[in-house]
């Protein structure tokens, strides 16, 4: 099979025709006995066993990111008729690590939750993906979810809301009223209709309060918020209505992942990629990836204040069982009506990561939010995958320890009074 793949090593590849190679195998073998290098029995026994193909050279859902790539070469090199060798991003031992999280959780929540499929896309904060789970079974399902799915993103779209209100001047200590409020006849209710009154920005959006949220996108126009959305990378269209705030347009799992890496590279925008460079088989250079300079797409100010506001989500706020125990960490919470999707997407120094769980169908799960199984493969995934490297602080932001998460009681809201230290933090920051 080897001998006779040389000809055409991609039509005659066992992998994807074994009937092909099996035939051109059988060509070799009867050059051989007319050669005299084996008799006609040795031929015949060697042509009448099947080669058992053997696939264990990567990771059983590496394929969804395969795929992803695969896609995308002829638009770099055009069709090539000959082997290529295209050098990737992907890290075997994280997408291991990426599978086994996504596996672990729907196994174990999954069927309470409702909840058939999920999605995680990891990537270094420049936009190199590392790994990619489109699913819970490329073999039973190749669809990637990662790349391919539009879903609503929920409450994850609040951080490119609260990035606009701080670009026209709002800032993290501004008081605003969490209540019911009504445009035009409609009501947005903040989760299981509770609100809080009287919330800074700040605690307004570690509670994941819709209606500030809503009064924010008001304030600034549907329109600059889909405008900030865009340059920090959502590219699917989004319709710029005040129902924006909450998450109502529909984002892959990979271009929100990919718009969260600004957050995490100190306001630099970063394109997903996977594909580093091409060549053919002999060696020759095709095509390799060049890194211009990013552009500037979040300002130091208001990247400060928002690595403020996601690194309280998972401090004590609705993402706490996303929060890294070694290392600062960060993200945001995503739950749509009716439970139809469930996000948690975050970031550390070294990685960031976004997790969606759901369903094909669209039907409902059973009470699952983001600050829940979502959070929790974050969680598993990226203590696995950041074991041995050093804990380094956020762009932008003050160690996570200075949150003191434990001095607010589980499931209950934060404080009127934050930690002093963190607090003094802001006051410098801000003001007071």
């Amino acid at each position: 099979m080897l001998a006779g793949s040389v000809k055409a090593p991609a039509r005659y590849n066992p992998l994807f025709d074994p009937d092909a190679s099996h035939a051109r195998a059988s060509v070799v073998l009867a050059t051989m006995q007319e050669s005299g290098f084996i008799d006609d029995a040795t031929r015949r026994d060697a042509e009448t066993t099947r080669a058992r193909i053997v696939r264990g050279t990567s990771t059983p859902g590496s394929g969804y990111f395969a795929d992803w790539v695969m896609a995308q070469i002829p638009g770099y090199v055009g069709e090539v008729q000959e082997a290529l060798v295209v050098e990737t991003t992907i890290d075997i031992d994280t997408q291991a690590q990426a599978e086994r999280a996504v596996t672990a959780g729907l196994r174990e929540e999954g069927a309470k939750l409702n909840a058939s499929q999920a999605v995680l896309v990891a990537m270094t904060p420049d936009g190199a993906v590392r790994a990619m789970v489109g699913g819970n079974s490329y073999s039973l399902s190749p669809f990637n979810r990662a790349t391919d799915a539009l879903r609503q993103p929920g409450s994850a779209f609040k951080p490119f809301v609260y990035l606009t209100a701080f670009e026209h001047g709002r800032k993290v200590t501004d008081i605003m009223t969490d209540g019911p409020i009504n445009i035009r006849g409609w009501q947005p209710e903040d989760y299981e209709g509770k609100y809080r009154g009287q919330v800074s920005l700040r605690e307004a959006f570690a509670i994941s309060s819709n209606s500030v949220a809503v009064q924010l996108t008001q304030e600034v126009g549907p329109k600059a918020v889909a405008h900030t959305a865009r340059r920090l990378g959502i590219e699917t269209p989004l319709q710029a209505v005040s129902s924006l705030a909450l998450g109502t347009s529909v984002v892959t799992p990979l271009e929100l992942t990919a718009a969260f890496a600004p957050f995490a590279n100190g306001g630099h925008a970063a394109a997903p990629y996977g594909i580093v460079s091409i060549k053919t088989n002999s060696g020759k250079l095709l095509w390799r990836r060049q890194m211009p300079a990013a552009a500037q797409v979040v300002a130091p100010g208001e990247l400060t204040a928002m690595t403020a506001l996601l690194t309280d989500v998972v401090g004590y706020g609705t993402g706490k069982a996303a929060r890294l125990d070694d290392r600062p960490s960060a993200g945001k919470t995503g739950t749509t009506q009716d439970y139809h999707d469930a996000w948690f997407v975050g970031f550390s120094a070294d990685l960031v990561t976004g997790v969606w769980i759901g369903n094909d169908d669209n039907a409902p799960m059973i009470k699952a939010t983001g600050g829940k199984l979502p959070a929790r493969i974050f969680k598993s995934f990226m203590t696995d995958a950041e074991q041995g490297l050093p804990a380094r602080p956020l762009p932008g932001g003050a160690p996570l320890a200075e949150v003191a998460p434990e001095q607010t009681p589980p499931d209950q809201p934060p404080p009127d009074k934050k930690p002093d230290g963190f607090q003094q933090l802001l006051d410098k920051l801000f003001g007071t």
